[in-house]
């Protein structure tokens, strides 16, 4: 009776195996517990029907297996019986892909249910034909198989020596790379002989065992951890959301820092522990939603000429939770674009009111709210100098702030007005807004008269120019 006991916790055992996809350890058991059956003889009809029930899982999922790579092996065979039908001229290319073909076969077989004897047995006779036409190469690939053999004895080898840390286990994610290292060197050195493969194969999933055991301890005992630090989630309780969340963020680097838990069960536990912390952050979803319908109305609010930026700057400094929202970034470039075009037109009117200065000598105007202060009051009374040097100095300079190249008649005054540029530049007299300024002013003052001659007029056309550059620093 405790026998049967034994192999009734083993088929419960293979159970939980299948349903957590690990077909071959579920498959193993059920081996174990039918040759147990047959050594004991005469068993309960329970632990028959029991038993019964778990051998159709295995074979079900035997089919399935067989499903997925009987249709690839029947692929490899059709190419073996085309290469047959189609020998390459090359022995060794022929060689090589016959080689290439036993090497798919074999890692079909290391990856699933092994093939049945029928097709092993059309493999094996197709592949001896094919091997004929290049018989000079099969010593060669033997040596190769060979020496293959060798390699994956090494491999099988390094792991044995690995479970050397079976008292102190390294991590789980070194215990990881450490077998998909492995892994890839294994399938590096195929194939080998065929009496050598079964052989390799068991000594190989034998050595890792160990390993694979020590990592699923590990997730599972991590998987613990995180359930546990999402029960911790489920019990917060405060009053103050915000403080909810600070002890949230402070669990959740707990759980990053807890180590893996497995493929299948990383996602469901990530799942669970921000829904567990949803009901944190509906306060928080509120006050967003809330700042983004502000943004929608200042966002509208643009759209109409007469809007304050001054307001909604005011407006906008009060929002805290959409700052890196895309659509604050848009509202924000939106009023930067805002801004911009009315600088422009005020440039505009700005550029235009400079341009026609000539125009309001002794104007009885009494104010010109776009001009310069000095500048209107030199237009109101010029000095009249008549000193045309100093008007062309003026155009000249003022062409130099402005990086236009005056005409090449002009070269010496250019020189030495860039040089006394420089020098000014150094000692920090003037910013470039008062420069502008007392150049207009003198050009106003050396002009002959209230009647504007011809080349003044050619002079000011060239300053016409300097000013629609230079509208961001017009005093």
């Amino acid at each position: 009776m405790e026998t049967h006991k034994i192999l009734f916790e083993s088929l419960d055992k293979a159970e939980k195996h299948f349903e957590a996809g690990e077909i071959r350890l579920a498959q193993k058991l059920v081996n174990e517990v039918s040759r147990s059956m047959k050594a004991e003889g005469k068993v309960s009809n329970k632990l028959r029907h029991r038993f019964n029930f778990m051998s159709a899982q295995s074979r079900y999922f035997n089919d399935i297996s067989s499903f997925a790579t009987n249709p690839k092996r029947n692929e490899i065979i059709k190419q073996i019986e085309d290469l047959i039908a189609n020998p390459h001229e090359s022995p060794k290319k022929q060689a090589n892909e016959i080689h290439g073909l036993q090497t798919k076969w074999q890692l079909l077989d290391q990856s699933s249910k092994p093939a049945g004897r029928e097709q092993w047995n059309a493999f094996k006779t197709l592949t001896d034909k094919a091997w004929e036409p290049c018989a000079q190469y099969y010593d060669e690939l033997k040596k190769i198989k060979i020496s293959n053999a060798k390699e994956r004895e090494k491999i099988i080898q390094s792991l044995v020596q690995y479970n050397n840390h079976s008292d102190n286990w390294p991590g789980l994610i070194d215990m990881s790379r450490f077998l998909s290292k492995s892994f890839q060197k294994w399938q590096r050195y195929a194939p080998v002989l065929d009496e050598d493969f079964s052989t390799l194969k068991a000594a190989y999933q034998e050595a890792r065992k160990p390993i694979n055991n020590a990592i699923k301890q590990q997730e599972t005992k991590n998987y613990k951890i995180k359930e546990s630090l999402i029960e911790k989630v489920q019990q917060i309780n405060d009053e103050d959301a915000q403080t909810c969340i600070q002890k949230f963020q402070k669990i959740k680097r707990e759980y990053q820092n807890a180590g893996p838990a497995g493929k299948k069960n990383e996602p469901i536990l990530w799942k669970k522990l921000n829904e567990a912390a949803d009901r944190f952050y509906e306060a928080d979803k509120a006050l967003i939603n809330n700042e983004l319908v502000i943004i929608n109305d200042l966002a509208d609010q643009l759209k109409n000429d007469g809007c304050s930026i001054k307001d909604m700057k005011g407006k906008i400094s009060e929002l805290s939770k959409t700052r890196k929202s895309p659509e604050f970034a848009k509202l924000q470039k939106a009023i930067k674009s805002y801004e911009n075009k009315k600088i422009d037109a005020i440039n505009a009117l700005k550029i235009s009111a400079y341009e026609d200065l000539l125009s309001l000598i002794e104007t009885s105007d009494e104010n010109h709210s776009v001009i310069n202060k000095e500048i209107f009051k030199a237009v109101k009374k010029p000095l009249y100098n008549a000193d045309a040097d100093k008007l062309l100095e003026c155009t000249v300079q003022l062409e130099l702030i402005a990086k236009i190249d005056p005409p090449v008649s002009d070269k010496v005054i250019k020189q030495k007005l860039s040089i006394e540029m420089l020098q000014n530049k150094f000692s920090g007299k003037k910013s470039t807004n008062d420069e502008i300024k007392d150049l207009l002013i003198d050009f106003i003052n050396n002009l002959k008269s209230n009647k504007i001659s011809a080349s003044e007029k050619k002079l000011w056309k060239r300053i016409s120019n300097v000013l629609a550059k230079l509208a961001d620093q017009l005093p």
